[in-house]
């Protein structure tokens, strides 16, 4: 059986049902997995889908902290919330076949690459040395010496 990765957004929401991949894929936020058992995997991300060639679909979700999410409605506080089986393991690898239903708990960020929106180009790096350098000439005027 071979696998193929995906973690393009666009390919992954069209091998997965269109929620699930046109939200979870490139966003982070507080989601849950229904699963199979009754269970709420809860998770932040999928990273990637990995497809085999016998038709089998897993996930790989980034794990959210366990335990009910605040402002719950009632029908769901009996739920079991599972979330990183101990600090500092948040990763996990899930088989999409157990996967029921999927919600969105809080409001969503897109995921932007480490660095790269906050990234100056060369014409703004010297812009902000020019300015730097014009406020360092200015003379600096004390209130004792206007009197």
């Amino acid at each position: 059986m071979t696998w193929t990765r995906i973690t393009d957004q666009d390919e992954a929401a069209d091998l997965l049902p269109a929620w699930l991949g046109r939200r979870l894929i490139g966003l982070h936020g507080r989601f849950g997995l229904l699963l199979a058992t009754g269970d709420v995997m809860r998770i932040t991300s999928i990273g990637a889908v990995h497809m085999s060639s016998d038709g089998f679909v897993l996930l790989d979700v980034s794990l959210d902290h366990a335990g009910v999410p605040d402002g719950l409605d009632v029908a769901w506080q009996s739920k079991q919330f599972l979330g990183t089986p101990v600090p500092g393991a948040t990763e996990a690898t899930v088989n999409l076949a157990h996967v029921v239903a999927a919600v969105e708990f809080i409001e969503t960020a897109p995921v932007e690459p480490p660095g790269e929106s906050d990234r100056l180009t060369a014409a703004e790096v010297v812009a902000e040395m020019g300015r730097v350098t014009d406020e360092l000439r200015e003379p600096k005027i004390d209130s004792e010496d206007v009197l």
